[in-house]
């Protein structure tokens, strides 16, 4: 799966990996990250088109405290994050092309001192959101792509149902037959799943 540019220009403010340990600016942003920039940040004034950088399902569409206006949008293991945006115009469960116009550039949320895109990676077969993240590559194939992963069951903060997984992966619950299907489960969709076990999380197409 390649890996496009969100936006036309391409000049990056602040890279992957930054340290901003030092940087009163940015102190407390990243402290789940160890201080560490988590993405790319491109320089761009509000009201910028955002495009999609690859094809996927809208799995986040949220106000967070510290990201703002935020989309995010899976395909396989990989989740793409938008943040700070001033205008979304897409919808949880909808399937979105690459290069589709997602939203608009902005200055929303804590975590931002002017206005820009936060741009950002997570690999979801890692359990620790700081382990999650990786360097984006831009025009270049994502190496760590897989189109199926497995989440293994953690009910010590929510109890984890067939409808619970299909919100969380696919943005709605239309997706808890076919997570059922493909793990040849005989149970209820809103039965709570065994701690532990591994469930097998399907593509969206």
């Amino acid at each position: 799966m390649k890996l496009n540019f969100p936006c036309e220009n391409h000049k990056i403010s602040l890279d992957f990996g930054f340290d901003a340990s030092d940087d009163l600016s940015l102190k407390g942003f990243y402290e789940l990250f160890d201080n560490k920039h988590p993405g790319v940040d491109f320089d761009l004034p509000e009201g910028i088109d955002i495009f999609a950088a690859f094809e996927g399902i809208v799995v986040r569409v949220e106000n967070h405290i510290g990201m703002g206006n935020t989309i995010g949008i899976r395909n396989g293991n990989i989740l793409s994050l938008y943040a700070h945006l001033s205008k979304i115009e897409v919808n949880l469960g909808e399937i979105i092309n690459s290069g589709q116009l997602i939203g608009e550039s902005g200055n929303t949320g804590k975590a931002t001192t002017s206005p820009h895109l936060h741009f950002e990676l997570r690999d979801l077969r890692y359990k620790v959101l700081k382990d999650m993240v990786f360097k984006p590559e831009f025009e270049m194939e994502i190496n760590n792509f897989q189109d199926q992963f497995n989440y293994k069951i953690n009910n010590s903060n929510n109890p984890k149902n067939l409808l619970f997984l299909s919100k969380m992966y696919f943005g709605s619950e239309e997706f808890a037959e076919k997570i059922k299907i493909v793990n040849n489960l005989k149970i209820n969709f809103d039965e709570i799943l065994p701690q532990d076990v591994d469930i097998k999380i399907p593509n969206f197409n």
